[in-house]
């Protein structure tokens, strides 16, 4: 029973305080922050969804505190700041939804949409925010001065001429330019679902090694999710129009279209992740074998040209599904294909 304080018991609140200052902490050193939402999860996964959620308010107010204490006297733009606070105020809201979806909510919406759906608010935010930046000169000079400094540790650290005078000739804008291109076409959006979903999968693994915690609260396997069929259609038409779009230079709708063909790719990469998922939560299937799997999976995702591999593979594992019963049960018989029950995007 919840009867303290917001309805906590103490030792939900202690563990609230616990995450949120280590998400902070975590926030405000330089590459770990990129797993700030790592402790929110873990929070989320072994206790009940109001400690993830007060989590979340103790975080949101403590990042305030600290940004407004940095920053005072410093002369730096309230608009700055703002955007700051909203970008990491977005993504610990979205991934607290993820995680710990509040069990009263009118509308109902798996695990893996959550995912996917979080990733879509939080890649808009990202964009917006990365745009209003590119129009400061500060910006302009902080990306000249980073490709300045990797110019030089790249000619100090022996490489060939070719290559040095390629990286002369990249120019801030050019730079901006090509990532801003990158991120309106699907890159925010894959962005924030490998954020969500490598700090979910870590949280969850702390969370099993540590607490024993067996599955992750209110939510399906993967095993179950399937795309609606009619999805490949949408799938099929964007790639061919983004060609056309891009051919007689529609940016808006290019752009537009690469969204949808990105968001397509990521179902499809999903229900490949649950076609393998499938096989592996098999009885025969040893949990050691479940606990590598996940780690080596982590692991390939940050790894260049493996990690292309592996999604490539897992979106055509999923859109072959369309035609081939790949995850068949021995004891129910029948396919679990998208054709074969009702098409249904929730597990």
């Amino acid at each position: 029973m919840y009867s303290g304080l917001f309805g906590l018991e103490k030792k939900d609140l202690i563990s609230a305080l616990i995450g949120a200052g280590i998400s902070i902490f975590l926030l405000k050193t330089g590459i770990l922050s990129l797993f700030f939402l790592v402790p929110l999860g873990f929070v989320a996964f072994s206790c009940h969804y109001k400690t993830a959620w007060f989590t979340f308010a103790l975080i949101f107010l403590g990042n305030l505190v600290l940004i407004l204490l940095s920053t005072v006297g410093r002369g730096i733009s309230a608009a700055f700041i703002g955007m700051e606070l909203l970008y990491f105020s977005v993504m610990t809201l979205v991934f607290t939804w993820i995680t710990a979806p509040p069990p009263d909510l009118p509308l109902k919406v798996s695990g893996p949409l959550r995912l996917i759906a979080g990733s879509c608010i939080g890649a808009m935010v990202f964009s917006f925010i990365f745009l209003e930046s590119m129009k400061s000169q500060g910006f302009m000079e902080y990306v000249d001065f980073f490709i300045r400094t990797f110019t030089s540790a790249s000619r100090s650290s022996g490489t060939d001429v070719v290559q040095s005078a390629m990286l002369e000739m990249i120019t801030a804008e050019y730079l901006v330019q090509i990532i801003r291109s990158v991120m309106l076409r699907g890159g925010s959006i894959v962005s924030c679902l490998l954020l969500f979903f490598v700090s979910r999968q870590i949280s969850f693994l702390f969370a099993r090694v540590f607490l024993r915690v067996r599955r992750i609260p209110g939510d399906n396997s993967l095993a179950v999710f399937h795309v609606y069929p009619t999805v490949i259609w949408a799938f099929s038409a964007s790639l061919l129009l983004v060609v056309f779009t891009r051919m007689i230079n529609l940016q808006t709708l290019e752009i537009l279209l690469w969204n949808v063909l990105i968001i397509c790719a990521i179902l499809y990469l999903v229900q490949g992740l649950g076609i393998l998922q499938f096989f592996l939560a098999r009885p025969e299937t040893p949990t050691f074998m479940r606990l590598l799997f996940t780690v080596l999976f982590i692991v390939i995702l940050f790894s260049p040209f493996l990690n292309a591999l592996l999604l490539g593979g897992l979106i055509l594992l999923g859109v072959a599904e369309n035609w081939a019963p790949l995850r068949v049960s021995n004891k129910n018989g029948p396919p679990s294909t998208p054709e074969a029950g009702d098409g249904s995007l929730d597990d």
